[in-house]
């Protein structure tokens, strides 16, 4: 018998008879009144409890195609013998996205060459006043630090040798030996002297709060900080503080209270977003191209039959 699967994920970047030949090769089949698998969207604006799942009477496994599940209450679900599986269980395939290291990227790129600014600045052409204000700095020579060596980390660092910049690293699960050609940071309070600092860690109990009051106070002008891990992993009014008083730029695609909408347009930081163009917020859209969704539909789904 085939597996019953309801897919609330986006699937409207494939074709439909795309979504049957993948869940007919995997033998499943849709259905949404009673499915044994759930697989939820990612980017939903609520946080998922027991009560939105509560009426599937054969539900035994829900899946997330994202790396996190902080959008889900999982110990409520785990509770009742119900299994949620993420794409960090299958960290071979997770290798083989690239969309949010890309993203991250354009983040880093933007914020040091003035990208959107410029976009903003056609009217006034060549002018004196466009030159000054748009004038940025090259990448080559400068030196990254990257917050969390993980799968983005690694691909961040390669980008970063591509383009002759310096590469250090800072993330207590690693060895040095690990990665030879990049210095390892003892503690996160060092690389307050790197150019750009990029957060790529996964959010844990150890990694909320992170990037706390303490922990940069020392960055100077310009430095670029982005973020595409998980907006709790700064403290926002801290990043805010930076911003105003270091002269920062931060770039992000995430914000804290993503699954309550009210709560985030509250937040410092998106009103700094407003009336600053040294803070830009995009909509958590790092993973979003058809082919990083479609591998993460289909590695969900595996892990999802494997689960059952």
């Amino acid at each position: 018998m085939n597996l019953r699967v309801k897919l609330e994920c986006p699937t409207n970047f494939l074709e439909p008879h795309e979504v049957e030949s993948i869940l007919l090769s995997r033998e499943m089949c849709l259905n949404s009144e009673d499915p044994d698998a759930v697989v939820v969207n990612p980017g939903t604006d609520k946080y998922l409890c027991w009560d939105y799942f509560g009426g599937y009477k054969n539900l035994s496994v829900v899946g997330t195609p994202s790396t996190g599940t902080n959008h889900i209450n999982v110990s409520a679900l785990t509770s009742r013998g119900i299994s949620v599986v993420c794409l960090l269980d299958d960290k071979k395939s997770l290798n083989d996205i690239h969309a949010s290291a890309e993203f991250t990227w354009v983040h880093i790129m933007n914020l040091t060459r003035k990208f959107t600014n410029a976009i903003a600045s056609v009217d006034d052409w060549r002018s004196e006043t466009n030159e000054l204000l748009l004038r940025s700095n090259e990448l080559h020579g400068k030196t990254i630090g990257i917050i969390g060596m993980g799968r983005i980390g690694i691909k961040l660092a390669s980008y970063a040798k591509a383009f002759g910049m310096n590469v250090c690293f800072y993330d207590p699960y690693k060895k040095s030996w690990e990665f030879p050609a990049i210095k390892k940071v003892q503690e996160l309070s060092d690389m307050s002297v790197c150019d750009i600092l990029s957060i790529n860690c996964t959010l844990t109990k150890e990694t909320n709060s992170l990037i706390r009051p303490g922990v940069w106070d020392d960055l100077k002008p310009g430095t670029v900080v982005v973020n595409t891990s998980r907006g709790d992993v700064v403290d926002e009014d801290y990043i805010v503080s930076l911003v105003n008083n270091n002269g920062i730029y931060y770039g992000t695609d995430v914000l804290q209270n993503e699954q309550n909408l009210r709560l985030l347009k509250k937040s410092s930081l998106y009103e700094l977003s407003k009336r600053s163009d040294r803070v830009v917020i995009t909509p958590h859209v790092a993973g979003a191209t058809k082919e990083s969704q479609t591998k993460a539909l289909v590695t969900t789904l595996d892990l999802v039959k494997s689960a059952v």
